[in-house]
């Protein structure tokens, strides 16, 4: 196992540290997806000798991969860090290696459950419908710089009851695991942030109401002023500099695609995708005028079973050297699938010059997938 005498100095002298040795046969096949998983959640991962250095506002870690173990230390200098930190890297090790039914015991230091040190408190400040089938969610809160961030654009919500006004939240064990309030488990789900304004304490969601719907469209279909939700984040990787962008998704890709359009610089060029149900869907953006974009239409087919996207985007123009293009995109989970391995494959972007999310599954819950693992999520 990793000893302290293994560590840089920086993180084996952290006031609180704890550690794991977990029993992981297949631990290079597993290790790719779990270091990019842990990097999408505003963590830095760097190759240090022979595992990965991890850094986050929450404090360090270290990530040593043996023959069939998986070494952990981690260190920070707050007590409420140290759950978190745990939870940070806990979380994408137990999803994307769901199927190994891996055992993490932790040593070290107990700081005793905590609640997350990014949980923020929001109140619905007004709502109004953009589109049909989006609805806009004005959100105050207060504290809320940590997540005025280009590059990390995603946050999850936790959803109250209605007429909860002394509301209780999950606290993080010492396992580094959720620990629930005796009220019971919070119906939560990720999203973009779509527009924020820390210095007045104003954040903007925008929902796309599912014609199945989950216990965030539900949410969101009965919103009104005084709700509160929590929020916690932020995460998931926002746009890179390019020469050429390339921006695709569906309505749940659309939020991400719009903050993303209206941040670039004024010189930007390049194409944006966004398939949506009809010519009412369609919103005005402001872009860089470099930019097109064009709306694709699924017209009677519903939701996440068109491929207008996927087509789109196979004859789309890319530069001859694809290293100086960008993409960024969000969609359902059988078009995210097929449109990352035409990136790959076909247009050969490197990894490094696209980011790509699957917001949704068609026939499968953000429960289901959680239940499943990485092998329901990954490309």
């Amino acid at each position: 196992m990793t000893t302290e005498t293994d560590l840089p100095h920086e993180l084996a002298t952290r006031r609180f540290t704890a550690s794991a040795a977990i029993p992981f046969p297949r631990v290079a096949a597993f290790l790719p997806a779990i270091l990019d998983s842990i990097a999408t959640h505003d963590m830095a991962v760097t190759p240090a000798g022979s595992g990965y250095a991890v850094t986050s506002p929450f404090g360090a870690a270290m990530l040593s991969p043996r023959a069939d173990t998986l070494d952990l230390f981690v260190g920070t200098d707050e007590a409420t860090h140290l759950n978190r930190l745990k939870h940070a890297l806990t979380g994408p090790i137990g999803f994307i290696a769901r199927s190994e039914q891996l055992s993490i015991e932790w040593h070290g230091d107990v700081t005793g459950p905590s609640l997350p040190d990014d949980l923020r408190v929001l109140r619905v400040l007004r709502v109004e419908d953009v589109t049909p089938r989006l609805r806009r969610v004005v959100f105050s809160g207060r504290d809320l710089g940590r997540y005025d961030r280009p590059d990390q654009i995603h946050c999850r919500l936790l959803f109250q009851p209605e007429g909860v006004e002394e509301p209780q939240w999950p606290t993080l064990g010492d396992d580094g695991k959720i620990v629930w309030p005796r009220s019971g488990l919070l119906s939560s789900r990720v999203y973009t942030i779509r527009e924020i304004d820390a210095a007045c304490g104003q954040v903007t969601i925008d929902f796309f109401l599912h014609d199945a719907p989950g216990p965030a469209t539900q949410w969101a279909m009965q919103a009104r002023p005084g709700r509160i939700v929590g929020i916690l984040g932020p995460a998931a990787n926002g746009p890179r500099r390019a020469d050429w962008y390339v921006l695709a998704g569906d309505e749940t890709g659309l939020p991400g695609i719009a903050r993303i359009l209206a941040g670039l610089p004024h010189d930007a060029r390049g194409i944006a995708l966004v398939e949506i149900g009809s010519a009412g869907d369609e919103q005005v953006l402001r872009r860089p005028a470099g930019i097109e974009l064009r709306w694709l239409h699924r017209g009677h087919v519903a939701p996440g079973l068109s491929t207008r996207l996927v087509e789109a985007l196979r004859i789309c123009p890319w530069p001859e050297d694809v290293s100086s293009a960008f993409f960024w995109g969000g969609c359902e989970f059988h078009a995210f699938r097929t449109i990352y391995r035409h990136l790959r494959d076909e247009v050969r972007l490197p990894a490094a010059r696209r980011i790509l999310y699957s917001h949704w599954h068609r026939s499968m819950s953000e429960e289901d997938i959680v239940a499943a693992g990485g092998e329901a999520y990954l490309a």
